[in-house]
């Protein structure tokens, strides 16, 4: 994936620690640490994807 592919998700903090950038290639997503890009990355489907980030947002899945 090249990487101007790659995004910072909108739910990375602002205080510059945890950065979790995204790729959207056809039919998934991929997850990866932006200080550890060289390890690999996560792939997910867009609808496992869409409802982390709706467990997230409400709450009910805690983020450290």
């Amino acid at each position: 994936m090249p990487a101007e592919l790659w995004f910072k998700s909108s739910y990375t903090s602002q205080a510059g620690g945890e950065c979790v950038e995204v790729a959207l290639p056809a039919g998934a997503v991929w997850v990866r640490d932006s200080n550890h890009r060289g390890e690999g990355h996560m792939n997910v489907t867009p609808s496992a994807w869409r409802a982390f980030v709706r467990a997230v947002s409400s709450g009910r899945v805690g983020v450290e």
